[in-house]
């Protein structure tokens, strides 16, 4: 009852309160791309997301389904696996501080690599593949960071499957089932990493 007073009183204060912890936890756990973008441009990428909440057991993406966004882990886990003859293949998992679908919007295959499950009740931060070209297009130091820090960590990632390649851990086979909750868009969207690396210097 005060909480709803409080909030019909004081709705610019709690805007603000929620605004300054997302950055706070978004800071934490993406602090290379918070510093590297700063103050400015963090609240516009904030800006043009949206949260997410899952439970655990959530299919996000599915392997080979259209993609329509990205999704910034803030807190949870998920498992990664692939996909064949209607079973799964556990390739790994993902934490806070890491992101999700970027194959598909860096490429322009809007078709997802791998099937994402959430392994606890996941909080994402959603930025649809729209509002990640109006970002990209319309200012230049917001996009110049987003591509480079995807640049590095896929790098990171390629490096970790390398090392996976030369000591190949088990893998847990487990049946597919579930419904994905990624969008329903298909086609091709535009190659950002070729764009960004053909500019004009």
């Amino acid at each position: 009852m005060l909480e709803c007073l409080f909030f019909r009183l004081f709705p610019g204060r709690i805007k603000n309160n929620m605004d300054s912890k997302l950055i706070t936890d978004f800071s934490a756990r993406f602090p290379a791309l918070a510093e590297e973008l700063g103050p400015a441009n963090l609240q516009s990428l904030l800006a043009a997301t949206t949260p997410l909440d899952l439970p655990a057991n959530r299919k996000v993406i599915r392997d080979r389904m259209p993609v329509d966004s990205l999704y910034l882990i803030l807190d949870g886990k998920v498992s990664i696996s692939v996909e064949a003859n209607k079973r799964s293949i556990k390739l790994g998992e993902l934490s806070p501080g890491e992101w999700l679908g970027e194959v598909s919007v860096l490429s322009g295959e809007l078709l997802a690599s791998s099937t994402v499950t959430t392994e606890t009740p996941v909080r994402f931060l959603r930025l649809r593949h729209e509002k990640f070209e109006e970002l990209i297009w319309n200012n230049a130091e917001v996009s110049g960071v987003l591509l480079r820090q995807l640049v590095l960590m896929l790098a990171d990632r390629l490096r970790k499957s390398g090392a996976t390649l030369k000591q190949p851990p088990p893998v847990e086979t487990i049946a597919t089932e579930g419904e994905t909750d990624s969008g329903t868009a298909g086609g091709r969207g535009r190659n950002w990493l070729e764009s960004f690396f053909g500019r004009p210097s």
